[in-house]
């Protein structure tokens, strides 16, 4: 069932039937009306994973936004880089919905508002780099670029609510995402050795992006290498406070067993041997690796 729009007026009017002096009388109630609050809510996801390499001319990080309130509404997007061996020139807005930036076309919203967006309704954004020209730090990891999208009518804790701020006069009421949304992805610049990116998302019970007890965390590793090597193994441990989720070790797409055996990966409750975890770990073979491959181990754990 469609959800009913904010704004949409909900008008109810009763009747009492009633015998008397032989004939059959009705009177009304009087009629009360509320107006559907606004729910404010937005996703913001990265299209694509892993790190990004910036080269001297521009390049495009593609993002997407979606409306998920149940009224119309606008957003204000920023952008930032940090530290200073990537400079971030412009954070656009898709013009034509083509997916293709052109820069005659795709230009910094005003005030950094997106345009209002129908319920459900989705927008691409495109944040433009360019290196800075200061020298990447050791291992080619450059920087971190982090987006965000807040709705303009108001955000914060879910169930904060706006009086007379929602579509058509209505309430306005904060849904699970609190209204703000927010993207990191990691940068680099070219590097003579190998480099390991690390990127992290939070999923709760609710579909929302809050970190409570049970939400799970997916992390994925990035291995790029530049040069062919051997003996290569990616090891992390798992983070205090939180526990593996089994089954969820996966190298390249493909599910590996947690169990040390024939197959790359395994995860070791004890610590991996050879290796600084001392406590839960997973620990993935690659061995010997050909040069410019890309390698990607994901796997999740569960928030205690």
């Amino acid at each position: 069932m469609a959800e009913t729009p904010a704004g949409t007026p909900i008008v109810n009017t009763a009747a009492l039937r009633y015998d008397a002096v032989g004939e059959t009388q009705a009177i009304a109630s009087n009629t009360v009306t509320l107006i559907v609050a606004e729910r404010l809510d937005v996703a913001l996801v990265r299209d694509g994973q892993g790190a990004i390499v910036v080269m001297p001319r521009p390049t495009i990080v593609p993002l997407t936004l979606t409306n998920r309130n149940n009224g119309a509404e606008s957003f204000a997007i920023a952008a930032s880089v940090i530290p200073g061996a990537v400079t971030l020139k412009a954070l656009v807005v898709d013009a034509d919905g083509d997916g293709l930036y052109d820069p005659t076309k795709d230009l910094t919203p005003v005030n950094a508002l997106t345009p209002v967006l129908t319920p459900g309704q989705s927008i691409k954004l495109f944040a433009v780099l360019v290196t800075s020209g200061d020298p990447a730090p050791a291992g080619g990891a450059a920087a971190t670029l982090t987006i965000t999208a807040r709705s303009t009518t108001g955000s914060g804790a879910p169930g904060s609510g706006y009086a007379g701020r929602g579509d058509d006069g209505g309430d306005a009421v904060v849904g699970p995402t609190g209204a703000a949304a927010g993207v990191v992805v990691p940068l680099t610049t070219a590097s003579a050795g190998p480099t390991l990116f690390k990127t992290q998302s939070v999923r709760a019970a609710d579909g929302s992006q809050s970190a409570v007890r049970d939400s799970v965390i997916t992390y994925t590793l990035e291995a790029r290498f530049a040069d062919a090597v051997t003996g290569a193994r990616i090891v992390d441990p798992i983070p205090a406070g939180t526990v593996f989720v089994a089954g969820s070790l996966t190298l390249d797409g493909a599910p590996l067993s947690d169990a040390q055996d024939r197959d790359a990966g395994r995860f070791d409750a004890t610590g991996v041997q050879g290796s600084s975890a001392q406590g839960p770990a997973i620990a993935v073979a690659l061995g010997q690796v050909a040069a410019a491959a890309v390698h990607t181990v994901q796997f999740k754990t569960k928030i205690q």
